[in-house]
């Protein structure tokens, strides 16, 4: 199908049939482009995974990070981050090597859906750009970065299982045996989707073909399933034989999760330009359905369909993994536009291509924005980070409800700031997601380590000061009390605040400097705590 044209003016065919191609490249080099320019632009977790993948690299040359921490090897299926590090962590920083991940991420997901909606569509056109309002989702917001990576992986794998013919050569077969080992490690939901996604293609392909023969269905069936055979039999040691991933537990949320859920594939755009974004997006491709200027690419349908399936079914946590239900609506509506085939013959073309260009300009524009606050803060917060004194360790803690499980803080996008320490100052800090990584706490740290959690509150800091701290019941215990006794076992407390509060009435607390969102202090236990008098 030819492209769309851009307008019907004086400025010739030939712009009418470059420009297109022009507006994605130039959108793909720049959405890759913002993680180098705001390289602490993605906040949450993210500075959790830069911290880890620092001590992986740094451990045998930094005596003060090897006195915190200590490396645990075994089958980990979310390395992404990790591996795109090797050839790099030994010339660059690891900010820059974090914003050229972050980048290529972003342009993996984008790319993904060019390439799908290109499928049968001839040249590109305008309606190629649309995926790229869905890059900027809830699991960015939430710095799911390896996620987010695996999932372009594996739409890339998607569209190149869909050129391969009824059915695929060997050679073929065995690069996707090769492409599901990557998709493994990279992240284990991603591979799980890719492994979902070709499934139903397959099931479909064999319903579609079932008039030649049960045994010729079934031969190609299995034929095609083979590249899966070696990572499932390392899921199946991962889950019977090293016990998961994570805890066992499983959530499906509340309907206010649900609610969250629904607006997650742009909600890492500012209020309003997200909501609003993601309501024209969805009105658009409904009123060229309906109007019937648009068809649907018959071999994505299905997918499709096994997306709706897998948003609504989806529970919250499951697998030790936490926020499944609003990783998956975002990589939903990229393949809904991906397989969206306007007509070329549609009238009020220019009309549509400006409610496209308006769109993602739009989004890039509150995504920039929104990257450009985040690190702004970040930095701020890391050039604090570095007027403490190295090798010690961080408490992270926050004023906020600790009752109210809803009520975010201002703060909350900054939650795993305080792992920039690890970085800047070869410091401890809790939290690291050890549980899930190769980085676990040196011996005589273990008793600080909680893989993930939210940090104490000050109603909490102020009850547990003088308690006694245990020993944790289990190895990577999140219910482990890490910050009883403080004062004796911490170095320096980063307040996260709430109005501009800081911590009064607390003598072990002095300030080492202060910024919008955050108070550093220096902990100068007296002796009649127990404290070392630091």
């Amino acid at each position: 199908m030819p492209s769309l044209p851009l307008s019907e003016d004086a400025t010739g065919p030939r712009l009418a049939h470059w420009l297109p191609s022009l507006a994605v490249f130039g959108c793909g080099a720049l959405v890759f482009v913002l993680p180098l320019i705001f390289p602490l632009g993605i906040a949450r977790d993210f500075p959790n995974h830069l911290a880890r993948v620092f001590i992986q690299y740094r451990l045998d040359q930094d005596p003060l990070l090897a006195a915190n921490y200590v490396l645990e090897w075994r089958l980990i299926p979310h390395l992404a981050m990790d591996l795109f590090a090797v050839p790099f962590a030994g010339w660059l920083s690891p900010y820059l090597i974090g914003g050229l991940f972050n980048g290529l991420t972003l342009l993996l997901l984008f790319s993904a859906g060019v390439a799908l909606q290109r499928r049968h569509a001839g040249a590109i056109s305008l309606w190629a750009l649309l995926p790229l309002v869905f890059v900027f989702n809830e699991a960015l917001r939430w710095g799911f970065m390896n996620f987010l990576f695996s999932v372009g992986l594996a739409l890339w794998v998607v569209h190149f299982w869909l050129g391969g013919g009824p059915v695929l050569r060997w050679q073929r077969l065995a690069f996707l045996a090769a492409a599901q080992l990557a998709l493994f490690f990279a992240h284990l939901l991603g591979f799980l989707l890719c492994g979902y996604l070709i499934l139903v293609l397959e099931l479909h392909r064999a319903w579609r073909e079932r008039r030649q023969g049960l045994a010729q269905c079934l031969s190609v069936f299995f034929r095609h399933m083979t590249p899966f055979i070696a990572p499932l039999l390392l899921f199946a040691y991962l889950l019977l034989l090293q016990g998961g991933v994570g805890d066992g537990e499983t959530s499906y949320g509340n309907v206010g999760t649900k609610a969250a859920a629904f607006w997650s594939p742009t909600s890492a755009l500012a209020i309003p330009a997200g909501p609003l974004i993601l309501l024209a997006s969805l009105l658009l491709v409904y009123s060229l359905l309906r109007r019937r200027l648009a068809v649907i690419d018959g071999q994505l349908k299905p997918l499709l369909w096994a997306m709706l399936v897998l948003v609504i079914a989806m529970p919250s946590k499951n697998l030790g993994i936490w926020g499944l239900d609003f990783r998956f609506p975002a990589v939903a509506l990229i393949l809904l536009v991906a397989a969206v085939r306007p007509s070329s013959s549609l009238g009020g073309t220019a009309l549509l291509n400006a409610v496209l260009a308006a769109l993602v300009g739009t989004a890039l524009l509150a995504g920039g924005l929104a990257m450009a606050g985040k690190d702004r803060e970040l930095q701020a917060i890391r050039q604090a980070l570095q007027q403490a004194e190295p090798g010690g360790a961080l408490l992270v803690a926050g004023g906020y409800d600790p009752v109210c499980r809803g009520c975010y803080p201002a703060w909350a996008d900054y939650l795993h700031s305080g792992s920039l320490a690890v970085i800047e100052r070869s410091m401890f800090v809790p939290m690291l997601f050890t549980v899930t990584s190769p980085v676990a706490a040196a011996p005589a740290r273990a008793n600080l380590d909680v893989p993930y959690g939210w940090p104490p509150s000050e109603e909490v800091l102020r009850d547990d000061r003088h308690r006694s701290l245990g020993e944790p019941l289990r190895q990577h215990d999140p219910d482990h009390r890490y910050w009883h006794g403080w004062p004796k076992h911490f170095d320096y407390l980063l307040w996260l605040r709430q109005n501009g509060t800081e911590l009064h009435g607390l003598e072990e607390l002095e300030k080492v400097t202060e910024g919008r969102l955050f108070v550093l202090y220096r902990i100068t236990a007296p002796a009649a705590t127990g404290g070392s008098g630091r």
